[in-house]
């Protein structure tokens, strides 16, 4: 539109100018005849010819003359301009509204909010965020027996690979991101041909090193000086959609299952459960295996459908996973994992907000080729045993009042991340899945810039068999209470009590309570 407004002032000029100048050639050319007639009259009194009445008479008649030519003229040069000015008015409506002439390829204009620019038919933006917390954790004073494999607590196993644990219970403190790592994330988007397309890049590395420690090749990591966060390169994909059509999407990016579960925990701007605070991994656990099943981020075919009065679905087909804590070798993957999910939200006018939600995962986990009945448990090749879930929640909102209640309920899917100590041994020594629950429940209010949380939630991991050879978790669960200020549009300061618990099958327990003071901030 800029090229266009140009385009228009220009002519409207030449058009105004052009007028101008023939008004001022006649002015002119009748000034200059009216002069000339003065000056005959005056040499004529002169001589004697014309008396000084006749004199003046014949002046005030020329005089009157001219303002009457004058003014006829003025007359007809505004009828002019305005003949000129409609006659040119058409043909400008019509460069205006050219469609190449909108956004010209060399036009580059700032977005209306957020960080980013337009240029030509291409939209790039820019977002984020950045966070970094003191934890202080401390556990109680466990025996042996108190280890838990899948434990949340610092004095208890994790059944995480990326999560250091710690069986003792001396009191520790760490600077380390909160729930989220850090993040900077690369949007490119247009409109071609009625379709919107876009492709996507997040990276998020966390503050604290990473745990690789290799001393004689200065690979470092963990809490040893010189080390290194990495790069956590966790998302890449592309979309093409239409708003009536729905939206296909490409590449890695979260999964359907326990998203909202996350989504909605209020520790995803905190820390919740530390876990591991001795020696910190990339983040902490918030309520992952504390309440729900992490939903992971994870390469996918997936199609999302159009809303319709708030009602919407999704599909897609993701890569299938491993347990690797499995007593048995299920890594052949003959087929792709599902998941699908459907949320509805409330078209409800005012403050009143309603959302639910479910979702779906399954997977087959099949035996490699080289399982035997005689080695793996009775599990050969070709054979699988299948993991599921379904996940459902709920939030709700009333002036400033809040509440989000989540649940889940499956077979073989784990309590920390997708699948992890999902498959144990029954009572013949086969494999089999471990059946699994959770759920949280999340009261709060926000009150101008500050608000108030907490919540209670659990995951629970049954037992296969008594023939189970390893301890397994039977619960995690912990309450936590945050209290977050809006400092500015950007920056939120946060504070966090928690108090997590773990119990093994055997009835081994281990507590820690931790506080998180820190910021994050969102860009």
């Amino acid at each position: 539109m800029t090229r266009n407004r140009v385009w228009i002032a220009v002519v409207a000029g030449f058009v105004l100018s052009f007028a101008n100048l023939v008004y001022a050639q006649n002015v002119t050319t009748s000034t200059t005849n009216s002069d000339a007639m003065l000056d005959v009259l005056k040499t004529l009194e002169t001589k004697g010819v014309l008396t000084p009445q006749e004199y003046e008479a014949l002046k005030s008649k020329v005089t009157k003359d001219e303002q009457a030519t004058a003014a006829k003229q003025a007359a007809e040069q505004q009828a002019a301009v305005q003949q000129a000015v409609q006659q040119v008015t058409p043909q400008l409506k019509t460069v205006a509204m050219r469609p190449d002439d909108v956004a010209p390829e060399n036009n580059v204009t700032m977005m209306g909010s957020g960080i980013g620019f337009h240029t030509g038919r291409w939209d790039f933006s820019v977002s984020g965020e950045v966070n970094g917390f003191y934890v202080h954790d401390r556990a109680d004073n466990p025996t042996f027996t108190d280890t838990i494999t899948g434990g949340a607590t610092s004095n208890a196993i994790a059944s995480c690979g990326l999560c250091e644990a710690s069986t003792f219970a001396q009191p520790s403190s760490s600077i380390r991101s909160g729930l989220l790592p850090g993040d900077i994330s690369f949007k490119i988007s247009t409109q071609e041909k009625g379709w919107d397309v876009a492709v996507f890049f997040g990276i998020w590395p966390g503050i604290q090193n990473s745990q690789v420690v290799t001393i004689n090749n200065n690979l470092l990591g963990g809490v040893y000086a010189l080390g290194t966060p990495g790069i956590d390169f966790r998302q890449q994909f592309a979309t093409l959609g239409r708003a009536h059509v729905g939206t296909l999407k490409i590449g890695r990016d979260l999964g359907f299952f326990g998203q909202e579960a996350i989504l909605n925990d209020m520790t995803l701007l905190g820390a919740g459960t530390p876990n591991g605070n001795v020696g910190p991994g990339s983040v902490t656990l918030g309520r992952i295996g504390v309440g729900y099943v992490y939903t992971d981020f994870m390469p996918q075919i997936s199609y999302t459908s159009p809303s319709a009065h708030g009602l919407q679905g999704a599909f897609g087909i993701f890569q299938a996973l491993d347990d690797p804590f499995s007593p048995v070798g299920l890594f052949a993957h003959g087929q792709p994992m599902f998941q699908g999910k459907v949320t509805y939200t409330a078209p409800l006018k005012g403050s009143a907000k309603v959302k639910v939600w479910t979702n779906f995962i399954t997977q087959s986990e099949e035996a490699g080729p080289g399982n035997t009945v005689a080695n793996n448990n009775g599990v050969s090749a070709g054979n699988s045993i299948r993991m599921w879930g379904v996940d459902y929640g709920a939030k709700v909102g009333w002036h400033g009042l809040g509440l989000v209640a989540y649940g889940y309920n499956g077979s073989g899917l784990g309590a920390l991340g997708l699948l992890y100590g999902g498959v144990g041994l029954d009572s013949l020594g086969n494999a089999t899945t471990r059946s699994s629950s959770g759920y949280y429940f999340q009261p709060s209010y926000t009150y101008h810039k500050a608000f108030f949380g907490y919540s209670y939630g659990q995951s629970i991991l049954d037992e296969a068999s008594s023939f189970d050879t390893v301890a397994p978790l039977r619960a995690n669960s912990s309450h936590i209470a945050q209290f977050r200020y809006a400092v500015t549009s950007w920056d939120n300061l946060v504070a966090e009590w928690s108090h997590t618990r773990s119990e093994a099958q055997g009835g081994a327990t281990a507590t820690s309570d931790a506080i998180a003071l820190g910021t994050i901030v969102f860009f």
